[in-house]
């Protein structure tokens, strides 16, 4: 039955019964009714009825029995769950901008090409949850998604329940680069709309082409996005330490920033807005590490033996097309070394992938790391069962009261 008690003391009430027994059996009752003597009428036999007034007693105190129960407040355990007490907390940051999934830098993964933002959604699911093989998953550690573009936002918050988190990655989309006409997202170029100037005409190249009207949430803000997350990871130790929160000690906090290694801006006219000093020192005070991920296409970029970048120039590109991906090249380069520097200054690492199969293996990579023994705490889960003693107990008041008002009432 795997029953118990909430108020276990609550029986000792139980010894009071057998005084409320001695006490009724000995109470004396005045007549309203003189007789000068019923010595000789107790001599006479009992009836049936008589004999039956048992029961009044009987009922009662098998209520009186039956409420004490309720008052202790009977459990019984349907359920035993080990729950981890300790492990760290991860904040999951995935970059979302236009560019991740613009289908002319795919990744190679499991042996054919795939959008960027799909990639790093599965890697991710396996990183969290476990693949069977290398990685391990994340069963014992709070796991919160961030996601940035223009601006962040918290896709799901810390939690041990890895798999709703998961099922969310698999909905996930990556914002889209246009606008149609009616300011609508769109990722079809033929349906966007025409960018226009201030006086509303619209704007034109120099061949006189017109130009797609952007969706300005597609841009990629880094340094909001990081500020944002650690924001989030420091507000985790206030709930935790919140009166009637989890039971959960925090041992060490991490980020992993996975973005597509493009020029990090706030929008097509402003400049990239790198982590400053004052980003770094706020990561570094509250005991944040990073591990900065940089996803490459692999058709358009080189990583040279030195670390830097190369961009690879298309045949027949002519001289502009050299300019271009000098251009390229240095933006890219600069974007590397800002990230190596925030995550050397944080304690953790950097890292460039150029297929979905080395992202996988710095995930791996990862997972090897940051691994801690973690305790564990066991969960009851009860269903209440005094209900049944109450039902009882008040029937058999209901009982002793019909009987007392009609076949065994007693005169006077």
């Amino acid at each position: 039955m795997n029953v118990e008690f909430h108020n276990p003391h609550a029986l000792w009430l139980l010894l009071l019964i057998p005084a409320y027994l001695y006490a009724r059996r000995r109470r004396i009752t005045t007549t309203a009714v003189r007789y000068p003597s019923v010595r000789n009428l107790q001599r006479l036999p009992k009836s049936f009825r008589q004999r039956c007034r048992i029961l009044m007693t009987a009922l009662r105190t098998t209520a009186l029995v039956l409420l004490v129960i309720v008052l202790a407040r009977p459990l019984r355990q349907i359920e035993t769950q080990e729950l981890p007490s300790e492990g760290i907390a991860i904040a999951m940051l995935v970059d979302r901008s236009g560019s991740m999934a613009a289908p002319d830098n795919r990744l190679k993964y499991k042996d054919t090409l795939a959008l960027r933002f799909d990639v790093a959604k599965d890697v991710l699911t396996q990183f969290v949850l476990g693949d069977g093989k290398d990685l391990k998953g994340r069963p014992n550690d709070l796991v919160g998604l961030c996601t940035f573009a223009t601006y962040p936002r918290t896709d799901h918050p810390f939690s041990l329940d890895h798999t709703s988190l998961a099922g969310l990655m698999e909905r996930m989309s990556a914002e889209k680069p246009f606008l149609d006409q009616y300011g609508r997202p769109t990722d079809d170029i033929r349906k966007a709309g025409v960018q226009t100037d201030e006086q509303g005409r619209p704007l034109r190249d120099a061949f006189g082409r017109t130009a797609p009207r952007p969706n300005p949430m597609q841009y990629t803000s880094l340094k909001t996005a990081i500020e944002y997350t650690a924001q989030k990871l420091l507000l985790l130790d206030e709930d935790l330490k919140r009166p009637g929160g989890r039971r959960y000690d925090c041992k060490s906090k991490v980020m992993v920033l996975l973005t597509d290694g493009e020029p990090t801006v706030a929008d097509a006219r402003r400049a990239p807005d790198y982590p400053d000093e004052e980003t770094i020192k706020q990561l570094t005070d509250a005991g944040i590490k990073v591990y900065f991920i940089q996803i490459l296409a692999h058709e358009r970029y080189r990583e040279r033996p030195d670390g830097t970048v190369e961009v690879i120039v298309p045949q027949r590109g002519g001289l502009f097309s050299q300019m271009q991906s000098q251009q390229e090249a240095a933006m890219a380069n600069e974007a590397i070394e800002q990230a190596r520097r925030l995550a050397r200054r944080t304690g953790g690492e950097h890292f460039l992938a150029t297929s979905g199969d080395e992202l996988k293996t710095v995930y791996e990579k990862i997972d090897e790391m940051e691994r801690s023994d973690v305790g564990s705490r066991t969960v009851f889960s009860h269903e209440e069962r005094y209900w049944w003693f109450l039902a009882v107990a008040l029937a058999l008041l209901a009982g002793e009261a019909l009987l007392g008002l009609t076949w065994l009432r007693r005169a006077p």
